[in-house]
């Protein structure tokens, strides 16, 4: 293993790339592992900081090896981690810390390749309701999905404040619940608004000169357009438009909204705390956060596009929205392998919340634990 950079984040050779590195880290000697066995060391001359190569491994500072590739699979298809750490004889926690790997790993390389990307689609988005710890606590997750590609661009989580219908008993639950923790009133509004933040920079105005984005009749979506100033600007100027239509019409492939109905069923289908009435559920949002950017990763970059009789394809989601097959495997490559580092990422507000583990679990005391070595 030859290093490309400098671990150290301030350190002058930090963001340096493969052969710029070169000439600037000496051997160091080596330890003995009873995980990997032999591991050489590195000392960076320019800022004295010593290093391993297991540094810049996915596993760094982990005590047994576990299959990521396997963990990732069966999360992303419905088992749930209990079923995970039995079948792989550990425990649910360290399912979850490969987990956390894995999610940050997923957001630098839905990152890196977003940003190489530029639309060409029209866009449907929609909010996709669950819960976090309780009932009395449900989320919205909004979705921005490619209309032909069914590609998911971007996702934004917000916790709601339960509504419809209750008992006199629930009211009171939950009356007794918000005095500890009270859902923000304009989340909806404003996670939809962080959602469509990311138009901007992707959107192709050459070849794409009107755009279009599809949602349901949700009274906060008009409100969270006219948030994103681009998006005002251009709806102002007829190259933007936003389109409505209902969410009780048939979810068919004739729905304008299909694309964004088609994910939700995926969610329902391929994540086992968003089964109905099931005893999987998010128990820490964070680490719900996590499991759902593995999954990200799993439906646009390694799922087929279409699969089923007379529809078999190559093809995967991203490549139906433009990505070069060769920039999808170089970073499949790396996925289960590399370490990445926080400081050489460029993530949206949203990424860097779920990277951090910043997302907010009701009743919960205190943020989520993050360790050292994943800022």
């Amino acid at each position: 293993m030859i290093p490309s950079f400098c671990p150290n984040p301030h350190c002058t050779h930090h963001f340096d790339e493969n052969e710029h590195y070169d000439g600037h880290w000496k051997h160091d000697g080596s330890y003995e592992t009873l995980v990997v066995g032999t591991v050489a060391r590195f000392r960076c001359p320019a800022c004295g900081r010593g290093f391993s190569e297991r540094t810049f491994s996915i596993d760094y500072y982990t005590k047994r090896r576990l299959d990521l590739r396997e963990i990732h699979r069966a999360v992303s298809q419905g088992e749930s981690l209990s079923s995970i750490g039995r079948h792989l004889a550990c425990s649910v926690e360290s399912v979850q810390n490969r987990l956390d790997r894995l999610s940050r790993n997923a957001l630098a390389m839905h990152g890196q390749l977003l940003s190489a990307l530029r639309l060409s689609e029209h866009l449907a988005a929609d909010g996709f309701e669950s819960f976090d710890r309780s009932q009395y606590f449900p989320n919205q997750i909004n979705l921005l999905v490619g209309k032909q590609s069914q590609y998911l661009y971007g996702l934004t989580h917000a916790t709601i404040r339960r509504k419809g219908r209750m008992t006199r008993h629930q009211k009171q639950v939950r009356d007794q619940l918000e005095q500890v923790y009270r859902a923000p009133g304009n989340a909806v509004e404003t996670s939809f608004a962080r959602l469509l933040d990311a138009i901007p920079a992707l959107w192709d105005h050459a070849a794409l000169p009107q755009l279009r984005l599809w949602t349901d009749e949700h009274h906060a979506y008009p409100l969270s357009v006219r948030r994103v100033p681009q998006l005002a600007q251009a709806l102002a100027g007829r190259t933007f438009i936003h389109q409505t239509w209902p969410s009780t019409a048939p979810r068919t492939v004739l729905n304008p909204l299909f694309p964004v109905n088609y994910y939700d069923r995926e969610l329902r289908k391929d994540i086992a705390a968003f089964r109905r009435e099931s005893t999987c559920y998010t128990r820490n949002t964070a680490n719900g956060l996590a499991r759902l950017m593995a999954h990200l990763v799993y439906h646009n970059y390694q799922k087929p596009h279409r699969v089923g009789p007379g529809r078999q394809t190559e093809e995967v989601h991203a490549e139906m929205a433009g990505i070069p097959r060769g920039r999808i495997d170089g970073c499949l490559g790396w996925l289960y392998s590399a370490r990445p580092f926080l400081s050489k990422q460029s993530l949206s507000h949203e990424a860097g919340k779920i990277w951090r583990k910043e997302a907010v679990t009701p009743l919960k005391v205190g943020p989520s634990y993050l360790p050292k070595y994943a800022w």
